[in-house]
């Protein structure tokens, strides 16, 4: 096990150095010189981002009129309503023979399963 992670480490270097020869870093994969050693302190340093451009001044907002108000509608009560009502007489909600033919097509296909 411990050959195994040396040989991982060893790997990882020799990736990454030939990782750096791609990118076009060969003097650091051949002589390992990281740091530019010949850049000087007083010199300014690029800034990372650029200066924000100046905006143009902007007009005054519009100014919407205000909404219209609408009159509502009186509300019209519905004629229809209480004669349809009346010509449908009252029923109950549920009918004893649908509930029991439901019941007996249930435990028919139930059984059906069962069987199989």
């Amino acid at each position: 096990m411990f050959e195994i992670s040396i040989f991982c480490v060893i790997l990882l270097a020799i990736s990454y150095w030939a990782v750096l020869w791609v990118m076009g870093r060969r003097e650091d994969v051949l002589h390992g010189e990281f740091v530019d050693a010949g850049a000087q302190a007083e010199e300014p340093v690029r800034p990372a981002f650029p200066d924000r451009p100046a905006l143009p001044e902007r007009a005054a907002r519009p100014v919407f009129p205000k909404k219209p108000v609408i009159a509502e509608k009186p509300v019209q009560p519905a004629v229809a309503e209480p004669a349809a009502a009346a010509a449908v007489p009252e029923q109950p909600a549920f009918r004893q023979e649908r509930l029991e033919s439901l019941l007996n097509s249930i435990k028919q296909d139930l059984n059906q399963l069962v069987e199989k």
